[in-house]
């Protein structure tokens, strides 16, 4: 009998691992034939449209054992197992439908927090995404670069001169790129992180986007505001109106909420007119084109990805 192994790996973790065998979209599955060198780039094994045992044995040569598939029916010996069976299943219901309206149970989305969401979201698919891939002599890619700088540039004209990403973490990226300066992941994360601790330094009431109103609210709040730890806490997650107790919801909501600001920013004409004094293309053509190409390169959910494409 031929032993499989399966081993699970966090490109935000182990981005190394993950850039080595280039993988830029998840999921990823990727296998090895027995006794290969895990050093050759593997077979990816879900890039065909059906995937399916047989198939994956045959990719890897696997002799797979084969069994009768059964139709499996609930038979009870006495009528307590059946009402027991069926009292578990209400449960189970219950606890899905008390699941479903503790999402709608948070406070509503406000305008602070819809701009913190995205700006976490801008910022994670820069990090993890800009060098995922790389070309032969190990620099960025031309096309990621291209896509990235001109996403820089429609946040740059499409939103409010007042949101503290764009004064900030867009500037620094856009001068570092131009001057050829970000040559590794260490680079970019030194930038985001360079930027935030900018901002809770000053202490400002939007890092972001958002911080916790009630916190500031309060006449504690008010007199001694938060500490840098409750700063810190609330510039590095998600609000719960995207996450909905779920973090990993996070990411696709606040880059959502990302693409709903820039494409109704594009269209108010000071920023038009802006843009367009600063040299930018601001057709309706070329921000939906701008958006494509972010997707394209910095949206690491392969399903999403190819749904949107």
């Amino acid at each position: 009998m031929t032993k499989v192994e399966f081993h699970a790996i966090s490109c935000e973790v182990y981005w190394r691992i993950c850039s080595t065998y280039e993988v830029d979209g998840f999921p990823t599955v990727i296998g090895w034939k027995k006794g290969e060198s895990l050093e050759k780039a593997g077979i990816v094994m879900n890039e065909e449209e059906d995937i399916y045992p047989d198939l994956v044995g045959e990719m890897l040569d696997l002799d797979l054992a084969n069994e009768a598939v059964q139709v499996y029916t609930w038979e009870f010996e006495t009528e307590k197992e059946r009402l027991d069976y069926e009292k578990k299943q209400a449960e189970k219901a219950k606890k899905a439908a008390r699941k479903k309206l503790s999402w709608h149970e948070h406070s509503p989305n406000t305008h602070n927090d819809r701009y913190h969401n995205a700006a976490l979201s801008f910022a994670f698919a820069t990090k993890t995404q800009l060098f995922q891939t790389l070309t032969e002599d190990g620099k960025m890619e031309p096309k990621r670069k291209n896509a990235l700088v001109d996403f820089l540039n429609l946040l740059e004209w499409a939103t409010p001169p007042s949101w503290n990403l764009r004064t900030g973490l867009v500037k620094e990226l856009q001068w570092n790129l131009d001057s050829d300066a970000i040559k590794s992941r260490e680079v970019v994360e030194s930038v985001i992180d360079s930027d935030v601790h900018r901002h809770r330094s000053a202490k400002q009431d939007l890092l972001w986007g958002y911080v916790d109103p009630q916190k500031r609210t309060s006449w504690a709040g008010g007199l001694f505001g938060p500490s840098d730890e409750q700063l810190a806490k609330d510039d590095k997650k998600w609000t719960k109106t995207c996450t909905h107790s779920e973090p990993a919801k996070g990411f696709t909501c606040g880059l959502w909420n990302l693409f709903h600001i820039l494409t109704i920013g594009s269209t108010k004409p000071e920023h038009g007119i802006y843009g367009f004094h600063r040299g930018y293309f601001v057709s309706p053509h070329h921000v939906a084109e701008t958006i494509r190409n972010f997707i394209a390169y910095f949206f690491s959910c392969d399903v999403c990805r190819t749904h949107f494409l």
